[in-house]
């Protein structure tokens, strides 16, 4: 009887266990998003995101910011404002915590961002995830100009058929590109085609040099290529060719 009392004693006497602060456990949205070609050209990526605690999740609090681009090239001065290039949305919202996924809506060249925290039933928060950021496509055939240069948009496939997707075809025989919108960002992610009688290309966002692009390969093929400035910069993506061999773009994505 004794030891049964001194158990219960000492059982009461155990502290109870503190209450920890939640941990997000999934943040994922899809970083480049395919191409589209029919219906209406945007895109609305979902933010899906869930956190682990163990007095249980009493609500999510979501941020989104979206950089988007200009129609016109003379509202470049207006999108060199930080609060016009990324507008945030839901800073203050605590959202139910059977929601676990948001959407935002993007154009083309357009980039999306989101981040999330949790808040416990004790009313502990977490810390906020990192960014996840999402990119529209920028296609050859919608976003730059036919203004430049003649034929500067075909279709073509790697095995020379006219049935594949729109190609900006830059080379000195003709001059210099440019996408029909305007961008603040610091760089471009494109897809151009390689082979033996591929060429280079220098970037540019406005005036400002990003990078340059060789196209030049042993073999016939696609890669990505990305060229990223220090500092961002403000105007449209320029394409200028430095040989007379052609750099050959499907879709490139602006980097923020």
């Amino acid at each position: 009887m004794i030891t049964g009392l001194l158990g219960a004693g000492l059982l009461a006497a155990q502290p109870a266990q503190a209450n920890t602060a939640p941990r997000i456990t999934k943040a994922v949205v899809t970083t480049w998003l395919p191409a589209k070609t029919t219906g209406i050209i945007q895109w609305n990526p979902a933010f899906t995101y869930a956190a682990s605690d163990d007095a249980g999740i009493a609500g999510y609090q979501v941020q989104v910011k979206v950089a988007p681009r200009s129609s016109s090239p003379t509202e470049v001065a207006k999108m060199s404002a930080a609060s016009y290039v990324w507008r945030a949305d839901g800073s203050s919202t605590w959202l139910y915590p059977s929601r676990t996924s948001v959407t935002t809506t993007l154009e083309s060249g357009g980039v999306g961002c989101f981040r999330v925290r949790a808040k416990d039933a004790a009313g502990l928060t977490s810390a906020w995830s990192g960014w996840h950021c999402s990119h529209a496509p920028m296609l050859a055939g919608e976003t730059f100009s036919w203004c430049c240069q003649p034929n500067l948009v075909s279709k073509l496939n790697l095995d020379g058929s006219s049935d594949g997707p729109d190609v900006v075809y830059v080379s000195t025989r003709y001059g210099k590109q440019r996408s029909n919108g305007a961008y603040c960002a610091k760089g471009a992610r494109l897809r151009v085609r390689t082979g033996p009688h591929q060429g280079r290309m220098t970037v540019l966002l406005g005036s400002t040099k990003i990078g340059t692009v060789n196209a030049w390969s042993s073999t016939v093929g696609w890669k990505w290529a990305s060229v990223r400035g220090t500092t961002t910069a403000c105007g449209r993506l320029w394409l200028v060719p430095l040989t007379a061999a052609p750099v050959q773009m499907t879709r490139n994505y602006i980097l923020y």
